[in-house]
Order: C-alpha cells, then structure tokens, then sequence
C-alpha cells in the first residue's frame, strides 16, 4: 500500500494536465504516418550506405526523438529493456554499473557494442562500455538505432550479441531544467548556430540521482549519483570535428564485498572524431574519420570486512586505469550498376592500457597485503601497481570489410559481406554476413540472415596477475554464429514483427582453477546454444491511441540465470493538446541456487504539458508503484542485487 498515496497523487496531476502543444504538428504528424512511411525511415548502423528500416540486412530496431519523448528512460542502456531480445539491470562493482542480458547471454565482458555517432565507447581493460560510461544521457539524442545479433561484419570486436549507436541532435535549441525525488536534478541543454559558414553543435546534460534507500540485507544503501556530459561539434559539406567529454561519480554502491558508504567511483571519457567526404558523387563515396579517446577510472569498493579479513579495518580495492584508444578509418560505397553496390572500408586501430595503478587500503611495497602493517590509513590512489605491470599492454588490430547489396528482382535483395580483423597475438578472425530480404506482396515480408561475431579477450582476460587471477595470453576470441529468421506484416493500422533466432556460441572464456596455486585463470572452455523468439505488435487506434506489445522467449536456458521471458507494453494517447504514456515491463521468474526472484512487472508514466507556445512541462516517473525486487548478480555473495526505486522527474522545456 505504500504506492497507492503518490500514485493517487500522480494520477490527479496528470489529469489536470491541459495544454496547447507547440510541438502539434511534428506530433501528429508522426503519429499519422502509416507503418509503411515508418519502415521506409533510413537507418545506417546495419549498412555503411543509408538504407530503409525494411531494407536492413540486420534485425534493427529504431527510436526516433518523438519515440525517446514517450518513454520515461534517462540513461541509453536503461532503453535497452524496450528493444525485444534485449533487458538491463544493475550489477555490483565498478560503480554498480549497467549489466546486458541479451538474448540469454547474461556476462560482464562486454557483448554488446555501444556508440555515440558512431564512436566506440567499449575499450580494451574491461570490454564492457558501462564500466567506463555508466551514463549515456538519452537527452542528447536524435535518435537510437540498435542492431539485434551479430555486428563484426561491420564494427569487429564487442559487437558480438548487438550493436547501439545513439546518433545526437542536429538541430532545436532547447532548454530543460528538471527537478526530482530525493533531490534529484538536472539539466540539458542544445544549441545550434551558424557562424563563419560553419555549422555548430553544443550539447549538455548534467544529471544528479539523489541517495535512493535500497534495503540490502542488514544495510541501507544511499548511491548519488553524478554524470555530465559535454559534445561540441563543427561541420561543412566536406569536413567535421567533434570533441566530447563524459563523466560519472558514485558513492556507496553495492561492490563484491558488500554494501558501504566508503565504496567510491569516478571515470572520466574524453574523445575526439573527425571526418573527412573526399568525394560524393555518381561514382560512389569516399570518407575518412580518425577517432581518438581516452578512457580513466579510479575505483575502490569493498572486498573484505574487517571482521572477515581478521583486520582493523575493511579492506578496500579497485583499478586506477588508463586506456587509449586512436583508430583510422577509411570507408567507400561505390554503385558498379543498378542493381549491384559495393562497400568496402579499411581500419587502423591502436589501443593500448597506459596505467594499471589501484584506489587501495592496505599496500606495503607495491604488494596487497591484508595485513595491520599495510593499512594506508584509508583508501588512497597509487599511479602504478607492481602486480598489475603486464596490464600495460596494446591490443592493436588491422581490420578490413566488403559488402554487396544486390537487387537481384523487384521483390528480392541480397547483402553478402564480411570482415577480417587481425588483432595483435591473437588469431586473424573473419565474421561474414549474409542476408536475404524478400517482398512477398505488399503487406508480408520475410528475411533469412545469417552472421558471425566475436569479441577479443580483454586485457584483464589475458595479462592480469595478482592474488585473485592469473590472466592467461594464449586466449583467443569467443565466436558466435547467428541465424535468423524475420517475417513482418503491417497494415494501415497495424504492424507485427516476429524474429526466430538460433545462437551458437563457443571458445566462451571462463575462469578455472590453476594448478600451481589457488588463483583462478582464465581459459576458452565454454559452448552454448540458444535458441528464441521475439516479436513485437504495434497498433494505432483511431486518431489518438497507440499500443505496443513486445515478448520474448528463450527455448533454451540462457548462459547464467538471466531472464527466459520477458516483454513490455505501452500505451500512449497523443493529441495537439496533451501526451501521455504508459508502460509495463515484465520480466519472468528467475532462481538459481538459493536465489529466487518470482515474475514481476515495472510501471512508468511519462506526460506532457504545453504550458505556452515554445515551453512545455514534463512529468516521468519509472517504477512507479515502487515495487522492490532483486536481480540476480553471480559475483556477490547473496547472488541478489536490490532493483532500482521509484524516480520521479519534473521538467521544464523551453524551445528557443
């Protein structure tokens, strides 16, 4: 009964909520499209060349601004629990980052790629794009496009189970302070101008999430949390540069040890892209981008109580590291007829750790050592570890793709690609592609696809070396080959999408025991197969109403307890004077061990109110009931991770 007050509450606000909306037209116009207007809407993450939503030969899923401002999600990962095959949830360590279920497969080396305007965020220490970037602020988006299954045809590395890429606004100044529960607060900002001939872009969001009360065991949890992110960009016809800076603070989150208020974190990510069109013409197109970043993270969480350690004090750990990344890129779509194109693109990429220090409390001499003589007197930042020496090391990779799309018949088209990627000390690795997209009649259509991926072990995977671990450098990539089956069907008023997928999955790395001694290492051992469905129903009703119906199943149990089913619904009224949607997410039971999570379902709001001609009010609550659960999370003790609480946010847009 404890939501029933605020929800009443709530409930009468949105009711009151009347207005003249200075968005009118764009809304209803989108709203009006007919589902085949909103398949022919271009997407180019699954092609280097532009192409239709209906044309795409991989399964995409895409969120254009006016979708984002339907949804009550802040974070990009957090928009992953809408796309099917596809759910977030928190995890422990580094921050009590992000964690991807996709498609049964439930890890934390990084299995899913993440970009902004095509920028790799993933790096080489963890692999996993949350740990360095827990906050993708959904604020700074135009739209979302999301690969479902393999990418390395295209991306190489990480793009293993899926691909997101959040391309950013391009144009609408606009203004949003906003205000929250527990004294949350915000604010994002995008300006666009013209000057000296030159087309600018200035985005900012700055997000504060006040102490939240998880209940976690004996404790009470309280993790603010702090991110900003800062992109400047400047572009012509023939050239552009873009510098972007992100970071993100947390304090007294979940970590492998337990809850304490002393677990800290902060990262910082700062990158820099440009791009070069050499030519643009009947003859094809030529461009280059150089992307430069660099990716920091000072942690310490807590391992062992001092009652556990036998100590005065807790013992406290985590990395103090430095990642760099440069990648040269070259790319070229060249039509050979009316029927044939040709894609093709080399690339260069240079990474490489540069420091593998520790936040620590005890250290004597360079060595960890549980021990009263090696407390520090509290957690201190130390540049360079002796026992972390071989992290310092470069993962360096020349990789290089083709693709064909031919139109072989008015109602069949065919994509055959690949790409050969040869990473330094590893193996040469080639992931092809193939696709196989065909019109039936006007409403049906179907696609067979099917694609290879990998993900190259990270450089913890294969040097780490201290008490816990001993990395191993004979790891090669993990693989994962992927078909599918795609059959749409949309009306005037209705769409319905439904995949079939198969994964086979192998050389999985995993930890084992070693034989000299009682650390772990790490070794590809692991095969798996999945198999599962996901399909999505979208219907219009009338001149206002909307639904969407999502659900997937897994045939066969995911790789670690993850969820089996799962699926949300939204309902959405828009008009030229009021907005407002609904949503549930559903996830089914999941129990492994001790642990038991039974079926539960999520409700978030988001309305809208035209207060005057260009400035609007925004209400989004997620997980409005409150409801609490626990996810599952292998690396803790009590394998059980406390869900997210209620979040409330008020916000005030201003158009100028």
């Amino acid at each position: 009964m404890r939501g029933v007050g605020p929800t009443a509450v709530l409930l009468i606000m949105i009711s009151s909520l009347i207005c003249k909306d200075a968005f009118a037209q764009d809304v209803e116009a989108l709203f009006n499209l007919t589902f085949d207007e909103l398949l022919e809407q271009q997407v180019s993450i699954s092609s280097r060349d532009a192409v239709s939503l209906d044309a795409s030969p991989s399964t995409v899923t895409l969120f254009t601004r006016q979708m984002l401002d339907r949804l009550a999600v802040a974070n990009l990962y957090d928009l992953l629990n809408y796309v099917p095959g596809f759910q977030v949830t928190r995890g422990d360590w580094v921050g009590a980052v992000p964690k991807e279920h996709a498609r049964g497969v439930y890890l934390d080396n990084g299995y899913v790629l993440f970009m902004v305007d095509g920028q790799r965020v993933n790096e080489i220490s963890f692999g996993k794009a949350s740990v360095y970037m827990p906050f993708i602020p959904l604020s700074i988006a135009e739209r979302v496009e999301v690969i479902r299954g393999p990418g390395s045809a295209l991306y190489g590395s990480n793009a293993f189970m899926g691909v997101v890429n959040l391309i950013t606004r391009k144009e609408g100044n606009m203004l949003m302070p906003r205000l929250g529960s527990r004294g949350s607060r915000g604010l994002s900002l995008a300006y666009f101008t013209d000057w000296q001939g030159l087309d600018w872009q200035f985005l900012l969001d700055v997000d504060h999430q006040g102490a939240a009360s998880h209940q976690f065991y004996q404790s009470l949890v309280r993790d603010p949390r702090d991110n900003v992110f800062a992109q400047l960009g400047v572009q012509s016809e023939a050239w552009h540069l873009t510098g972007r800076y992100a970071r993100a603070k947390m304090n007294g989150y979940i970590n492998l040890g337990g809850a304490s208020a002393d677990n800290r974190y902060q990262s910082e990510n700062i990158g820099i892209e440009g791009g070069l069109k050499w030519w643009q013409g009947e003859q094809g197109t030529l461009t280059s981008t150089l992307d430069i970043s660099e990716h920091r993270i000072s942690s310490a969480g807590l391992l062992l109580t001092a009652e556990q350690a036998g100590l005065s004090d807790d013992f406290f750990n985590g990395p103090h590291w430095i990642t760099r990344n440069v990648q040269f890129s070259t790319d070229w779509v060249k039509p050979i007829s009316q029927i044939l194109e040709l894609s093709a693109g080399l690339v260069w990429l240079d990474a490489e750790q540069t420091q593998a220090g520790a936040m620590t409390s005890h250290l004597v001499d360079g060595v960890f050592l549980l021990d009263d003589r090696a407390y520090l007197g509290g957690i201190q930042r130390v540049e360079q570890i002796d026992e972390f020496a071989a992290l310092l090391a470069s993962q360096d990779a020349r990789s290089a793709y083709v693709q064909f799309k031919w139109q072989a018949a008015r109602d069949w088209q065919v994509y055959l690609g690949g790409r050969v990627d040869k990473v330094e000390r590893l193996s040469t690795n080639w992931s092809p592609r193939l696709a196989l997209i065909h019109d039936v009649n006007a409403a049906h259509s179907i696609r067979l696809q099917y694609g290879e991926a990998f993900r190259t072990p990270t450089i913890n995977e294969l040097f780490s070396s201290d008490a816990v671990t001993q990395g191993n450098p004979e790891l090669q990539q993990e693989k994962i080959a992927t078909f599918e089956v795609l059959w749409r069907w949309q009306g005037e008023r209705a769409q319905l999408e439904t995949v079939l997928f198969q994964n086979n999955m192998r050389d999985f790395v995993n930890k084992v025991e070693t034989q000299q001694d009682s650390r772990f290492t790490f070794a590809n051992i692991s095969k798996h197969s999945i198999q599962g469905v996901e399909s999505t129903l979208n219907t219009k009703f009338g001149s206002h109403w909307e639904t969407q119906i999502a659900y997937t199943a897994l045939f066969d149990q995911p790789f670690n307890a993850s969820f089996k089913r799962y699926g949300n619904f939204r309902l959405g009224y828009q008009d030229e004077v009021f907005s407002l949607n609904w949503d549930l997410l559903w996830r089914g039971e999941v129990a492994q061990g001790e642990f038991s999570q039974s079926a539960y379902v999520l409700l978030n709001l988001l309305g809208r109110w035209q207060w005057r001609e260009h400035q609007a009010w925004t209400l989004s609550v997620s997980n409005l009931l409150d409801k609490t659960y626990q996810v599952y999370e292998p690396r803790l003790a009590q394998a059980a991770m406390p869900g997210e609480r209620r979040q409330l946010m008020l916000g005030f847009q201003w158009i100028f």
